[in-house]
């Protein structure tokens, strides 16, 4: 006996309002099979979409949150940034206020080292220069020294943003103002040195050259040269100044210098030698008392004897004499100055 296989088929039944009739579908099972794999399907790419759009979205809001820290990074480096470029700017224009500065500085520096030529008498050029630049007046006081300083402290005026362009400028104007100080600070130290040196050898050479009276009292009683002698009342020869000066009066060293003979003689009287330098000694005689002893070194103003009248004097004075390599001569053009305590 053959058996016969016949396809299965499903009815579907549809039931209506009560009023109405039934209505019958008849499918094959195969239909019924490929419409719920159909449904599975789809409902597995349902949630395979559902779930790759929520990781897309979960990414999508990660990034959005990075780019926002990264703006608001990228925003505060941008402010730093600013702020750094304007602090900067800031500084260049201090660095150009104080290139200034410098120069004044430095222009008051050469002033001043003219105004120290100018005291030792060393560069007559120099010193006109020097000179010109200050202003003095009835009471030889110059103007800086009358007026004084007057604090001023107020500034102001419209608001002019400086551009990157004129910043970068004056920067280059600073460097280049830098340098240039720095070479004229170096050429200046040098000039100061040879300056200094120059003053130094000024002041010793000032120190040993018998410049000061050599009493208090300016009055001469017999000058140097050719006179009639006051005892023989015949022409002579007075190799020294005399100064009319009281009995005990102080009789000073005119300069630095050594003490290489003190003694006593008939003609002289108490009298001292000192040897300075360059072949030039001073010659003091006449003296009531002798202060110093043979080998003594003397400083220019200091007290060596005290006036009299011994030896050969018709009163109390001072017998002032200046020795050039051993020979008199007229000691007049050193008398240039005063004691240096005066």
């Amino acid at each position: 006996m053959k058996l016969k296989w016949k396809p299965k088929k499903l009815t579907l039944v549809i039931i209506p309002d009560a009023n109405q009739s039934v209505v019958r579908f008849r499918v094959p099972h195969l239909f019924a099979y490929i419409a719920g794999a159909s449904f599975s399907l789809l409902l597995l790419i349902t949630l395979i979409t559902y779930a790759l759009h929520a990781q897309t979205t979960k990414k999508a809001n990660a990034l959005q949150a990075k780019l926002s820290g990264a703006n608001q990074q990228w925003n505060a480096t941008l402010t730093s940034k600013d702020k750094a470029i304007e602090q900067l700017q800031n500084e260049v224009i201090q660095l150009s206020q104080q290139a200034e500065q410098m120069k004044t500085q430095v222009e008051e520096m050469k002033k001043f080292e003219n105004d120290l030529k100018s005291i030792a008498g060393l560069d007559a050029n120099e010193t006109g220069k020097a000179v010109a630049s200050t202003t003095v007046n009835s009471d030889n006081k110059s103007t800086e020294e009358q007026t004084p300083p007057i604090a001023i402290s107020g500034i102001g005026g419209s608001p002019n943003p400086a551009s990157q362009e004129a910043i970068m400028h004056l920067g280059e104007q600073t460097s280049a103002s830098f340098t240039a100080l720095n070479s004229e600070v170096k050429e200046l130290q040098t000039s100061l040195t040879e300056t200094k040196q120059k003053v130094a050898d000024k002041q010793h050479l000032l120190a040993i050259t018998p410049t000061l009276y050599p009493t208090n009292i300016k009055i001469v009683t017999s000058t140097f040269g050719y006179r009639t002698d006051p005892f023989t009342h015949r022409p002579s020869f007075h190799s020294g100044i005399d100064f009319g000066a009281r009995e005990n009066d102080a009789v000073y060293a005119t300069a630095d210098g050594k003490v290489v003979s003190t003694g006593k003689d008939i003609y002289h009287g108490n009298n001292i030698v000192i040897e300075h330098s360059k072949g030039l000694r001073t010659w003091y005689m006449h003296l009531n008392k002798i202060l110093v002893n043979n080998g003594d070194n003397v400083v220019k103003g200091s007290t060596i004897g005290l006036v009299g009248s011994t030896g050969r004097s018709t009163g109390p004075h001072l017998h002032y004499e200046v020795l050039k390599n051993g020979e008199s001569i007229d000691p007049k053009p050193y008398l240039k100055a005063n004691r240096k305590d005066d």
